[in-house]
C-alpha cells in the first residue's frame, strides 16, 4: 500500500486513474482467462462423450465465441485507455514543469524541471506498463478461444463422419 501512495506522489494525480484502470483491466483479463480455461476443460470432457448432438456442439461454439467477444471489447477499450492516461499524465507533468520554470529562476527552476520530468516519465511508463501485458494476455486469450473452436470443429466433424 505504501508503494502505491509513493507512486501516486511521484507520478501525480493521473496515477490514481491509471492504478484504478489497471485493477479493473486485469480483473477482467483474469476473468476471461478463467472462463476460457473452464471452457477448455469442459470441451475436452465433451469430446470424450459420444452423446453430444450437433445442435449442442453449435450451441457450445456460439456461447464460447459470444462470451469471448463480449468480454474482449471492454478489455480492448481499457488497453487503449491506459497509454492515453499515461499521455495525460505526461501533459499534466509538462504543464507543471513549465509553470515551475516560469515561477522560479535559477536553482529552484532546475529542481522543478527535474521533478516535472520525473512525473512525466512515471506516468508514461505506468500507462505503457499497464497496457503491454494486457495486450499479450488478450492475445493469449484469443489463442485459447481458437483452440476451443478447433476442438468443436473436430467434434462437429465426428458427427458429419458418423452420418
Amino acid at each position: 500500500m505504501n508503494s502505491i501512495v509513493e507512486l501516486v506522489r511521484l507520478g501525480g494525480p493521473v496515477m490514481i486513474a491509471i492504478i484504478a484502470l489497471s485493477v479493473i483491466l486485469y480483473s477482467r483479463c483474469f476473468s476471461l482467462l478463467l472462463f476460457l480455461y473452464r471452457s477448455q476443460r469442459r470441451l475436452h470432457r465433451d469430446l470424450e462423450l459420444t452423446e453430444q448432438t450437433p445442435a449442442r456442439v453449435r450451441s457450445l461454439r456460439s456461447d464460447l465465441q459470444e462470451t469471448f467477444y463480449r468480454q474482449r471489447h471492454p478489455i480492448a477499450a481499457m488497453i487503449t485507455a491506459a497509454p492515453l492516461l499515461g499521455l495525460l499524465g505526461t501533459v499534466t507533468g509538462m504543464i507543471g514543469t513549465f509553470e515551475s520554470l516560469a515561477q522560479w529562476g535559477g536553482q529552484k527552476s532546475m529542481e522543478g524541471l527535474a521533478r516535472g520530468i520525473s512525473e512525466v516519465l512515471i506516468c508514461t511508463e505506468s500507462g505503457l506498463a499497464v497496457a503491454i501485458p494486457a495486450v499479450m494476455t488478450l492475445y493469449y486469450a484469443h489463442r485459447l478461444l481458437q483452440k476451443g473452436l478447433q476442438r468443436l470443429v473436430v467434434l462437429e466433424g465426428k458427427f458429419i463422419g458418423a452420418s
